[in-house]
């Protein structure tokens, strides 16, 4: 059964307790008709100026920190099973084995609570950097908390306040209720003003947003080609398969390849293959075999409908790539930023939960990054 627009953005987008997830609009056009006019209006709405964004940051380290009642400040990883440390103390007892985890948020708990509002509150945000891990060349100052490199010039606004700084860090989003959701800061007045703290800018103003008119030109094209794509499309055909040609489709950013039916199909295959090699019983690799016959009958059956959703994917994801790119240009946030020492955009935008990120570019980038990471931890 196909998941619901409702459910999927429910799960996928916005959780309990933080924000866990946000998603490319592109997908969401194989979540069913509702989700692909969402994405759709949201692209053309950001294009044109009317839908407000934020900047996505990249952060070294996703947190949390909260003020309660009782003025008391704590901070916690935002991993899985952290709590809230209080004290040194209380971060040595939690992630003393981990000092890239310790060491940030010793940072933060001496320091943040000097820009939070006066009133209790729980918040998310990004580490950014402290001052041993800045760069200073060429009259400018830079720090390299993931994978995009920040650099301001040293006399400018952002680059002052930088140099002064003894953390650095982004606070996107507030946490309220009793199940902690996640609501974006929209307005950060409440903050304060330390020079100890650099508060990096998440929020875009209108003029930062308006993008020039040939960027609203290309994406214009592609959202055009998307809305006559999907004018009698059916989504039928897309249940169950939501999840794996989300999978498939990130396998070709890395590839550089466009998305075809055929590329998906070959996709599934390999890991139906994958489950039947991992079982020995007889009677569960044969329905496993089963199960594997009936997706690829099911593709063949369906392959033209299977087509028009690529191609819809296409088109979407090309008018985001180009809006993203537009929006680098007036949004960067008084940071000149770059990807291995050659030039690049930021990590993207957010708008009504969705993320406007350059795939061809940052995503591309960070999804090599994270898998060199992953390659160099195991062969430690």
């Amino acid at each position: 059964m196909m998941l619901s627009f409702t459910t999927f953005i429910t799960e996928e987008v916005s959780h309990t307790g933080g924000i866990q997830h946000i998603e490319h609009p592109a997908d969401m056009t194989f979540n069913g008709k509702d989700a692909a006019e969402h994405a759709l209006k949201t692209i053309k709405g950001v294009a044109a100026g009317r839908t407000p964004i934020s900047r996505k940051i990249d952060d070294k380290m996703s947190y949390q920190i909260t003020k309660t009642p009782e003025g008391k400040v704590g901070v916690k990883y935002k991993g899985p099973g952290s709590h809230y440390n209080f004290s040194d103390a209380d971060i040595d007892s939690q992630h003393g084995h981990k000092p890239y985890l310790a060491a940030p948020l010793k940072a933060l708990l001496k320091h943040v609570h000097k820009v939070l509002p006066s009133r209790p509150g729980e918040y998310q945000g990004g580490f950014m950097s402290t001052p041993e891990t800045r760069t200073v060349s060429a009259g400018k100052i830079g720090h390299t908390p993931n994978t995009i490199k920040y650099e301001a010039p040293l006399m400018s606004k952002e680059g002052t306040k930088l140099a002064k700084s003894k953390v650095s860090t982004v606070i996107h989003s507030e946490l309220k209720g009793p199940e902690r959701t996640a609501e974006p800061i929209a307005d950060p007045s409440e903050f304060g003003s330390h020079k100890d703290v650099h508060l990096v800018s998440h929020t875009v103003g209108k003029d930062e947003a308006n993008v020039d008119s040939e960027t609203k030109k290309r994406v214009a094209h592609h959202l055009k080609a998307a809305k006559t794509l999907m004018q009698g499309h059916t989504y039928e055909h897309l249940a169950g398969h939501e999840i794996p040609m989300r999978t498939y489709v990130n396998s070709t950013v890395d590839s550089g390849e466009r998305p075809t039916v055929a590329g998906y199909r070959a996709h599934l295959a390999a890991a139906h293959d994958k489950k039947i090699a991992a079982v020995k019983m007889a009677k569960t690799k044969a329905a496993k075999e089963a199960e594997k016959a009936a997706a690829m009958a099911h593709i063949d059956r369906n392959q033209a409908a299977f087509k028009r959703s690529f191609d819809i994917h296409h088109h979407l994801q090309q008018a985001t790539n180009h809006l993203a790119r537009g929006l680098d240009k007036t949004a960067h946030g008084g940071y000149e930023t770059s990807i291995g020492g050659e030039k690049a955009g930021g990590e993207g935008y957010v708008a009504k939960g969705l993320k406007v990120v350059d795939r061809e570019g940052f995503a591309k980038a960070n999804r090599q990054r994270s898998a060199f990471l992953k390659a160099q931890k195991g062969n430690a």
